[in-house]
């Protein structure tokens, strides 16, 4: 058999040491699928839709740290891979959109092609620049190479290569693909210099970790930084696994909390590992200042001054940076300070109220049934959240999680990614894994519960049934005085889906009967489903995060 286009793009995954990859096949990747399985070095788990292909993949990327692969068809298997693409970039993630494009003597031509779009490659350039577009058989290989290798640095991001039906066919030289790798910039000695003399020369210090942390698997290099500085830790929501939540200096996913700001306001020195501090729903988060004087580090510069402006910055992978700033730290540990540990304890208490506040604001019912869910957990599980108000409160402050990349949720917040980036996250990690949705945002891929079922993953989903778009409801009757429509989906029985497309499923609509179904569930070796309906229960408070009760803010 000759040695083809198709061929080359599965040597490149193999020489990139890809093991799985997501999909849907296609009369435009037909070559693609065929040689990636005949080289038996990447794995293809076939998809329902192409948005969730792309969100598996992405959720296998941010489970796993490879790189994340979906394979799509030309023209609209692109563009239902397009939100995939969307939600990888805002994440960082190194997911990899691998398509088909129509044959090189039609394109540009208007001739009604089949699936034709021949502006497809500028259509992916508008979601990220890694892209590429071979038109001859010899730019195939380095191509391949140049936008994976761009794909690292200086952060993470995804990418995408588009191969012509007729070049994938093609007789093709070998290429050498070498070893497509790229290594972090070397640490600035003079920038490293400065943040240790910031750290070395206070005692109340704060360590904010983003997700650049989390990818950079420093979680050792902070517990021990956090200990020998005696710094409270606060994380972004996709920093979250950068420390032990179970760390006495741990105070979780509160950074963008008011309560929690004012009580860090008198820190020295905030150090701000691999976040870019994203401004949120009207700019809000962006008013939230470090205090103290900023040292940012982060392996790309573009980030400093974004939204707050830094002190000091140094570029670099943080794990790296950490590794040489203790060395440092031990060195002089004569001269550093323990930290102010009333100014710690406080922050705890703070910590420790907001997150009473927050079981209070589940209600009696609804939070007896988290405990019950929280009881029955592995000691190692991945947790996977969707959009939706549980989602803000219980996934988000009151479940541990315990190490790096054991977290994933919509980091666009959209509605829907939940289960096709719990497949992806499942499959890659093969750890139990706990989905967490609201019933709008499960409805967007329900479907892929038969991915679910053809891979027999160990994903226990929980799907709060309210009967409709719950956070929408709120929004809407706060803005519009009480008024709210359009957010009704009526009484879905999730577990009726779930047993046709092969999982099995409990309904539940007490505390009683949830406690009974989540014990089955994880007691069940392969995929299950808890349709959890809320709406006669005592109701959760209205507000995600507790609010000062003295200002309101």
């Amino acid at each position: 058999m000759s040695h083809t286009g198709a061929d080359l793009i599965a040597e490149g995954l193999a020489a990139l040491g890809v093991r799985q990859s997501f999909g849907i096949v296609s009369i435009h990747n037909m070559p693609l699928f065929d040689a990636i399985r005949r080289r038996g070095v990447t794995r293809i788990t076939d998809a329902s839709h192409e948005q969730a292909a792309a969100h598996a993949a992405d959720g296998y990327a941010r489970a796993t740290g490879d790189m994340g692969v979906v394979i799509g068809s030309t023209g609209p298997g692109t563009t239902n891979a397009l939100t995939g693409l969307y939600e990888a970039e805002f994440a960082c993630s190194p997911l990899l959109l691998i398509t088909g494009q129509s044959e090189t003597s039609f394109l540009g031509r208007g001739l009604g092609y089949v699936h034709e779009l021949d502006q497809q490659a500028e259509l992916l350039r508008r979601l990220t620049p890694n892209v590429a577009s071979p038109r001859s058989i010899d730019e195939i290989g380095s191509e391949f190479a140049r936008v994976t290798q761009a794909m690292r640095l200086p952060r993470t991001s995804p990418g995408a290569i588009e191969v012509p039906i007729d070049l994938q066919y093609a007789e093709a030289r070998e290429y050498d693909f070498g070893r497509l790798s790229t290594e972090p910039p070397q640490v600035d000695e003079s920038a490293l210099d400065a943040v240790f003399e910031a750290l070395l020369n206070s005692r109340k210090r704060l360590i904010i970790a983003g997700g650049g942390a989390v990818q950079s698997g420093a979680r050792e290099e902070i517990e021990a930084l956090a200990d020998l500085l005696g710094a409270p830790v606060l994380t972004s929501a996709s920093g979250r696994g950068a420390m032990d939540e179970h760390h006495p200096l741990s105070m979780g996913a509160l950074w963008n909390s008011r309560s929690m700001h004012k009580a860090v306001k008198d820190a020295e020195v905030t150090l701000a590992l691999g976040t870019r501090f994203k401004v949120g729903v009207d700019g809000a988060d962006g008013r939230l200042v470090p205090p103290g004087a900023l040292l940012q580090v982060d392996l790309d510069a573009s980030v400093f001054g974004r939204v707050h402006e830094p002190s000091q910055t140094l570029v670099g992978d943080v794990k790296q940076v950490l590794g040489a700033l203790l060395e440092r730290l031990r060195c002089a540990s004569n001269e550093l300070s323990a930290g102010d540990k009333p100014w710690v304890n406080a922050v705890a208490g703070v910590r420790d109220g907001l997150r009473g506040a927050i079981w209070n604001r589940l209600g009696p019912d609804i939070g007896a049934a988290m405990k019950s869910l929280l009881a029955v957990l592995p000691s190692d599980f991945l947790l996977v959240r969707d959009t939706t108000i549980i989602g803000f409160t219980f996934v988000n402050q009151l479940t541990s999680v315990r190490a790096p990349r054991r977290f994933i949720y919509p980091t666009t917040a959209a509605i829907g990614p939940g289960l096709p980036l719990a497949i992806g996250a499942c499959s890659g990690s093969e750890l139990p894994t706990l989905l967490v949705s609201g019933d709008g945002g499960f409805l967007y891929h329900a479907t892929e519960l038969a991915t679910a079922a053809r891979e027999n993953l160990p994903l226990k989903s929980v799907v709060m049934n309210d009967g409709g778009y719950g956070v929408l409801r709120g929004l809407q009757a706060s803005a519009f005085e009480g008024r709210w429509g359009n957010t009704d989906l009526g009484d879905i029985d999730f577990a009726a889906l779930a047993q046709s497309l092969g999982v099995p499923a409990a309904r539940a609509s007490t505390v009683e009967d949830f406690e009974a179904a989540i014990t089955q569930a994880f007691a069940s070796p392969g995929p299950y489903l808890v349709d959890f309906g809320i709406t006669n229960l005592l109701p959760m408070a209205g507000h995600m995060m507790p609010r000062d009760p003295a200002t309101g803010a």
